[in-house]
């Protein structure tokens, strides 16, 4: 693998607008507005690149920040210490590669209070089988579930990082 991870900047965020688009709905959408207050709150926001294109993005965040998501939230209210896993995002002609493991080493090595568990929140409806399948064989586990209506569900997962 010849890639480089490197901290996402306002100039990649286009870039990075396009790959969380074409990965709805396994994620939600977003806007560029967004993608500007994430390089604010964020405690990890990287990109990788091969042959300087952006083929994928990871942004986490602590506890306790401006972020208004309903899972964000669910974490916040269980657990004292954690980095929540907002997006983890490939192109889809380099998924099951290993830049996710690759992604998530990456983040373990730049968490300064270690260990720190890493929070996630997955779609089960519509099914993310794939992330699911990714999720579970880096270690991850179950540790709740959430209807958010009839067209959408989620899990959520904590790596236990010790």
């Amino acid at each position: 693998m010849n890639y480089k991870i490197e901290q996402a900047t306002k100039d990649d965020l286009k870039s990075i607008l396009s790959l969380n688009q074409d990965s709805i709905p396994a994620v939600s959408s977003s806007n560029l507005e967004m993608m500007k207050h994430f390089l604010i709150i964020c405690d990890y926001f990287k990109i990788c690149k091969i042959n300087g294109e952006i083929i994928g993005f990871l942004n986490a965040l602590l506890p306790s920040k401006d972020y208004k998501s309903e899972h964000y939230k669910w974490f916040n209210d269980r657990y004292e210490s954690f980095i929540y896993v907002d997006r983890i995002i490939f192109n889809k002609s380099y998924q099951n590669q290993g830049y996710g493991t690759v992604f998530y080493d990456d983040l373990i090595n730049s968490i300064e209070n270690k260990p720190l568990d890493i929070a996630c929140e997955i779609n089960t409806k519509p099914y993310n089988k794939q992330s699911i399948n990714f999720h579970n064989k880096y270690g991850f586990k179950e540790v709740g579930r959430k209807d958010i209506n009839i067209e959408k569900s989620v899990i959520y997962m904590i790596y236990e990082n010790n």
